[in-house]
């Protein structure tokens, strides 16, 4: 009699094969999260501040635009939101929102901006206005509006 060796065949992947690649992933994904939440709140900073700095610009270009005095309220109508207003304090645009997480922690003041594009205090003096916007994790982001109408974002 003839005996013939038969071969087994195992296709695929064994149980401990697998909760050694599942355990694996889960030690990666662990490690990458928190990084990976800290870049999506300070790509939110990164954003709200743009989204500030394209407001100005917007407000000076619709001053100079219409001949007429804008403003450039923070916080209005609530915290965390902003507006472009006419002298009477009749809203120009849309209520604007800061992404949530974001807030203005320093503002010098609402900015005022002329009929040829400068920035003025409430009181018509040409000034330097500063605003911070900053996140939960303390990270901030500095607008300067110079008294020439100049917008820095660094």
């Amino acid at each position: 009699m003839i005996r013939t060796r038969t071969r087994i065949r195992s296709d695929g992947f064994s149980l401990i094969e697998l909760l050694v690649v599942t355990g694996l992933i889960a030690v990666v994904a662990g490690a990458a999260i928190p990084s990976i939440t800290a870049g999506m709140r300070r790509y939110s900073l990164i954003t709200a501040s743009q989204q500030v700095v394209s407001t100005i610009r917007a407000a000076r270009h619709q001053a100079v635009g219409r001949n007429a005095t804008l403003r450039v309220r923070f916080d209005h109508p609530a915290t965390g939101q902003y507006q472009i207003l006419d002298a009477a304090d009749a809203a120009v645009g849309d209520v604007q929102y800061l992404p949530q997480g974001a807030s203005f922690s320093t503002v010098s003041g609402d900015i005022e901006i002329t009929t040829s594009g400068r920035m003025t205090d409430l009181a018509g003096v040409p000034t330097t206005e500063t605003i911070v916007v900053s996140n939960v994790d303390g990270q901030t982001r500095t607008i300067t509006v110079s008294a020439s109408g100049r917008v820095q974002l660094p």
